[in-house]
């Protein structure tokens, strides 16, 4: 047909992808190929910090983006819809702005309007992280929703649900000399000899009404998060003394039970107590993948567990140093 090009491309496998970047998202590699600087900028902002610890086949990660450059669609608030079956993830957000990962190949592909590129806090938060953290925890990486401080490389898992005080508790930790990992999402490494945990040790968040509790953070730059008013980001880098380490083994888990006016004090718990709370949270996934989480888990049972009850950050600081303490005293 006159005027015709060849070959027909209607899928879109010409799509020129000239730009390319290498990360290592929770120390794992990455390569992304794209046809825009947003979309690097916002790999950058996601992944940036991170530095290689595992040396595995890189996660292969394309991303086109085109279309007219409108703004924001309408659904963009809520974030996109996930959708799982086998090996196969879905992210849509509408017809022009959707993601497909094979979490067997570790490879993944979005197609994105210039609108949502443009914005690198939504694309990083809603599309690259969410596709290259799902092929990890596919592979080699179970998540758990908990904060993480070590001592010596030995790490205290503070677990809780959502208010309970992760991430302040993991602060206060840290500024009284503890060794911060993560403060809300650690990952345990499924493989290798010896339990491994994983953590974001760049950066802490937090909601805006902990200044109230923790004045100090008022001293300290904020960065804006695609969650907006809900919450704000630090630097642990802009902390002066602050130390942190990407990684560690696990040692106590310590289940968070804050209340008014409660003595502070920690009460030994039984490993299925711990399990069960740990993976509470913790998604499905197919089976055989989610066999391996919970295999993963298990691993955690000679970890001792502890329900911490306090009422003061300083009051559970205490706690969490005599239990530093005694394991001191233990390798003596």
């Amino acid at each position: 047909m006159a005027g015709q090009k060849f070959p027909f491309d209607p899928l879109g496998y010409g799509e020129p992808l000239p730009l390319t970047g290498r990360y290592y998202p929770a120390g794992f590699p990455l390569v992304l190929r794209t046809n825009s600087d947003d979309i690097l900028a916002a790999a950058h902002h996601g992944w940036g910090e991170f530095c290689s610890l595992f040396e595995t086949p890189p996660l292969e990660l394309r991303v086109v983006v085109q279309g007219e450059a409108c703004e924001l669609p309408l659904r963009a608030a809520e974030g996109p819809s996930f959708r799982a079956q086998g090996h196969l993830l879905a992210f849509v957000l509408g017809r022009d702005d959707f993601a497909v990962c094979d979490l067997d190949r570790s490879s993944c592909f979005a197609c994105l309007t210039p609108a949502v590129a443009r914005d690198h806090l939504y694309a990083s938060f809603h599309f690259l992280d969410g596709m290259v953290y799902s092929c990890l925890a596919h592979r080699y990486v179970t998540p758990i929703h908990a904060a993480c401080v070590a001592s010596r490389g030995r790490g205290i898992l503070l677990a809780g649900d959502s208010g309970a005080g992760k991430s302040s508790l993991a602060w206060a930790c840290a500024r009284a000399g503890l060794t911060f990992v993560c403060d809300d999402g650690a990952w345990l490494l499924r493989h290798g000899d010896e339990p491994s945990l994983i953590g974001k040790p760049q950066r802490m968040r937090f909601r805006p009404e902990i200044v109230e509790i923790l004045p100090e953070l008022r001293r300290v730059p904020w960065l804006e998060t695609v969650i907006g008013k809900r919450s704000f980001e630090i630097r642990t880098a802009d902390i002066p003394g602050l130390e942190t380490a990407p990684r560690c083994r696990p040692w106590k888990l310590v289940l968070l039970a804050r209340e008014p006016e409660a003595r502070a004090e920690l009460v030994p718990i039984g490993a299925e107590e711990a399990r069960q709370r740990l993976t509470r949270d913790l998604p499905l996934w197919e089976p055989g993948v989610w066999a391996e989480h919970q295999a993963s888990i298990e691993r955690l049972r000679d970890c001792e567990a502890f329900e911490l009850r306090y009422s003061t950050l300083a009051d559970a600081v205490d706690q969490i140093r005599t239990l530093v303490q005694s394991g001191v005293e233990d390798a003596r």
